[in-house]
């Protein structure tokens, strides 16, 4: 793809962001209710290319993405690659998750939809009982401790992860005495509930 080539030939490297994929989703949601002669049909799914997230407008014929903090514009309307700035240029970057976990968990609360991002600090083998779950902990930067259950009937299995690997998540939390659960890190095939997801190595799993 034209625009695959252009990404890896003009960038060699990307910085990753905090936050990245929540970022940038704001980032695209953004650009697609400001400039919709640009970007549409809104709401079209974010997709993870190498180092880079994008989205592609079938309206228009246009791409969006974000490196780290920079943003990204592709079409013939742009006459090709364009860095278009900073995310900051567009959005106020979204803070960690950190406080609102420390909150949950010292009230004791469940059921709240919840965003970060932590580093994996063990593997545990999967759940298989009902519906199949990978299992790991991550460390948050404020050193309280996530499970992560990871419905792997209704998303991929993230079979490369490692110790010490970087994950970004979206789900749904649930407390223990242990720091809490997050799980619903994946799509809702009946669209009822708040897709989920984990970013780990800038492939998104849902």
């Amino acid at each position: 793809m034209k625009f695959t080539l252009l990404f890896l030939l003009l960038i060699s490297t990307a910085s990753f962001a905090e936050n990245f994929l929540i970022n940038s989703n704001k980032l695209f949601n953004f650009a697609e209710q400001s400039f919709p002669e640009f970007f549409s049909p809104a709401g079209v799914a974010t997709s993870d290319l190498d180092n880079y997230l994008v989205r592609y407008y079938p309206g228009t014929n246009n791409y969006i993405g974000t490196s780290g903090e920079d943003v990204y514009v592709y079409g013939d309307v742009f006459n090709g690659l364009l860095r278009a700035g900073a995310l900051t240029d567009y959005i106020e970057l979204e803070p960690d998750g950190d406080d609102l976990l420390a909150q949950l968990f010292a009230d004791a609360k469940s059921n709240v939809q919840v965003y970060g991002t932590g580093i994996v600090i063990s593997i545990l083998s999967d759940d298989l009982n009902g519906s199949r779950h990978q299992r790991f902990i991550i460390e948050l930067k404020s050193e309280q401790t996530l499970l992560i259950a990871h419905n792997i009937d209704l998303a991929p299995r993230i079979d490369e992860l490692v110790l010490n690997d970087k994950i970004e998540f979206f789900g749904e939390y649930e407390w223990n005495d242990k720091g809490g659960v997050v799980h619903w890190t994946h799509h809702d095939p009946e669209e009822i509930h708040l897709n989920g997801w984990i970013l780990h190595n800038n492939a998104i799993y849902q």
